[in-house]
């Protein structure tokens, strides 16, 4: 931890202030005298952004609700090596994206406090990539397919928003991997690059488009020996995105998506003194048991779009295929996985109103075998069973806008069936869950600024892996569990002002959280269990702003407090965790990027600070604050033609602080804590022509 933290608590909570106050003052600023002191010259006028992730022909400007947009440029993404999704997470306030070192348990991601139960993988969060939800029915969300080095833009809906997702939307986070195509396009981009770690990889990407068509496709492959000892993974990705203009009203959109991951080792997380003594270490029974990951992924779907007298239709449909073998200490587990969905839109505008209503239905169906673990090898068949999980669903929503205000408000209907063929004794052979979720929305635009008030709900029922998960084992579910829910209001406002150099946007919120659910071991080593158990309520004040200081400075920061607390919740033995903090959950954090781009040359530092925080219900154990600089430089040389050659360097955790940067929560034997690489590096060039 550092002393400068450890020593001066209250400076840090005045600095906080400091940022906030400094948001809310850039609100009311806009006035006659800064405008007339203003040398900006950059401001240009932008095409309005249509909101992707709510399904919606309401731009960014006009939502009533809290939502944040990021795009990067070319030479952006050339500056980076973008080995982990924090490099856009750090620039949305809201989401936080923790780097476990692990690919075999992914990112762990929170919005707003919500998917901290996540032992592995995302919960509780909708994320969608290339239009394709890479959250399937039960709410489990399958991350690893994502390579953040292709992603260029991303929409993020901070809160509840179960209204146009359905389940598992404490949040959502939309990504594109399509870039802003020219009129007659055709490139082609090529990166290879090292790092710490035995880290190698190589990318190749290419766009072209014409007045008809258009398509962008990815490639990659990463080698790394991974920071920790037991650690390595190799995994190759692929996506395809287009669209064809069928005629001058309709058009077909097409993506496409795979990962095939043969090697990803799972080291296990520590103790606090093991994280202290030997963070590279892996725990020797998860050695043994050749824990990890291997897994092939591959997804497409397809949209039609018509643009009729009487309204827009859209039609979208999509399939993935899963194959999962993933070793344990307690079990040897393999699915095979087939899902996909089908969703069907409607909408109408009339002078002022534009209506959507529409209808969903997804499926999946999962053979799901788990063996004993012989020391890597099978051994008895412990679960057998096909799961197989239906999600219908109807839903409307509408926008009413008038003079400067604009009404979002819509409503969603939700039936789950979970169903296995082979439940045991006293467990269920089927469980159904049924939510209703409403929302509504508010904004008014006074000039540059648009100030919002918002009401939302979600919804997230526990996924197949929570309800097999039980004391006993066997086939079956837990006949228990039920979903958690969430209600959650916010007031918030965005906009720009000092003539558009500088764009700022902050909301407060709070959510109460119903039967939540609660992850918990019984014995070290041993599979997560889960149960419902009491209520939360998550307050909080995030912003962000984004100063373009001249032609070649730009600073940026974001700004998260937050307040999670337990309400009438109780341990596993009856004690109390009323008024205790949610563990995995910071009170305050903050991400700052100062860059530097004169001419050719592009230079960024970056600083990231996290307060200490519990990483068990009781509160008997914390992660330590820390704080991180990490430094990035880039050059991009032009060659003959429209070639160009852009080298990079990375240099992460500049000052090679030793933190934690990330935890598994209520985790059994203290084993909580999952340690961060100290200094680091990245290099590599990328050619473009």
């Amino acid at each position: 931890m550092s002393p400068f933290f450890e020593s001066n608590n209250k400076k840090f909570l005045k600095i906080t202030l400091i940022f906030v106050l400094s948001i809310l003052s850039f609100t009311v600023s806009s006035s006659p005298l800064f405008a007339q002191e203003s040398q900006d010259t950059l401001k240009v006028e932008l095409d309005a952004i249509q909101v992707t992730a709510i399904h919606s022909t309401i731009t960014a400007a006009d939502a009533p609700l809290a939502l944040s947009t990021f795009s990067r440029d070319l030479q952006t993404i050339n500056h980076q090596a973008s080995l982990s999704l924090s490099v856009i997470g750090n620039r949305l306030p809201g989401l936080w994206v923790n780097d476990r070192q692990n690919y075999a348990l992914g990112e762990r991601l929170t919005i707003r406090g919500i998917g901290w139960r996540a032992a592995f993988g995302v919960r509780g969060i909708q994320v969608i990539l290339n239009n394709i939800p890479l959250t399937v029915a039960d709410g489990q969300t399958m991350f690893n397919i994502v390579d953040p080095a292709f992603i260029r833009e991303a929409e993020l809906i901070r809160g509840p928003a179960a209204t146009f997702w359905g389940n598992s939307s404490g949040g959502v986070l939309y990504l594109s991997t399509e870039p802003n195509y020219g009129s007659d396009d055709f490139n082609i981009r090529l990166r290879t690059m090292g790092g710490s770690f035995g880290m190698r990889k190589g990318e190749a990407e290419i766009w072209v488009s014409s007045p008809t068509h258009r398509m962008s496709a990815y490639t990659s492959y990463l080698k790394t020996n991974g920071f920790r000892d037991y650690s390595a993974a190799k995994v190759w990705r692929s996506g395809l995105a287009g669209s064809v203009r069928l005629s001058a009203k309709s058009r077909l959109e097409y993506n496409a998506a795979a990962i095939f991951m043969p090697q990803a080792q799972h080291p296990s997380s520590l103790t606090a003194e093991q994280a202290a003594e030997n963070p590279t270490m892996a725990i020797p029974t998860y050695v043994t048991a050749e824990a990890g990951k291997q897994s092939t992924q591959t997804q497409a779907g397809l949209s039609y779009i018509l643009d009729t007298s009487a309204g827009i239709l859209n039609i979208t449909g999509y399939g993935i295929y899963r194959d999962l073998n993933n070793p344990l200490p307690f079990a040897i587990i393999t699915i095979d996985r087939w899902a996909g969905g089908l969703r069907g839109t409607f909408d109408k505008s009339w002078n002022h109103f534009n209506l959507q209503v529409g209808a969903e239905s997804k499926f999946q169906h999962d053979d799901r075998i788990e063996f004993e673990n012989l020391n890597g090898n099978r051994g008895q068949v412990q679960v057998d069973q096909i799961e197989q999980v239906w999600n219908q669903a109807l839903f409307t929503t509408g926008t009413f806008s008038f003079s400067r205000f604009n009404i979002l408000a819509g409503l969603r209907y939700d039936r789950l069936l979970f169903s296995v063929d082979n439940p045991a004794s006293q467990q269920s052979g089927e469980r159904v869950f049924q939510s209703l979720s409403p929302s509504i929305g508010v904004s008014y635009q006074p000039e540059n600024h648009t100030v919002f008030l918002n009401l939302s709900t979600s919804f997230g029922a526990p996924t197949t892996t929570e309800l097999v998960n039980r004391p006993g084992g066997g086939n079956g579910f837990n006949p228990f569990l039920e979903p958690e829910k969430t209600v959650g209001i916010e007031l918030g406002s965005r906009g720009t002002v000092f003539d558009q150099s500088l764009s700022y946007d902050f909301a407060v919120y709070r959510m109460w959280i119903n039967d939540l659910l609660f992850p918990y071991q019984l014995q070290t080593n041993g599979a997560v269990f889960y149960r419902n158990q009491g209520k939360a309520i998550h307050t909080g004040l995030e912003g962000s702003f984004s100063w373009q200081i001249n032609n070649n400075w730009e600073f940026s920061s974001t700004g998260n407090i937050i307040r999670a607390e337990f309400q009438k919740a109780q341990t596993l033995e009856g004690l109390s965790l009323s008024g205790k903090s949610v563990p995995g959950i910071p009170k305050y954090r903050i991400n700052s990027r100062l860059a530097w781009s004169p001419q050719a040359f592009l230079g960024s530092i970056s600083y990231e600070y996290v307060s200490s925080y519990a990483v068990n219900n009781l509160n008997t154990a914390e992660n330590d604050s820390y704080s991180v600089f990490d430094a990035k430089f880039s050059y991009r040389i032009m060659l003959s033609g429209d070639v160009q050659l852009q080298p990079f360097i990375n240099v992460n955790n500049v000052f090679n602080r030793r933190y934690n940067g990330s935890v598994v929560v209520n985790s059994s034997g203290g084993r909580f804590y999952e340690p961060a690489p100290g200094r680091n590096w990245q290099i590599g060039i990328s050619l473009g022509f």
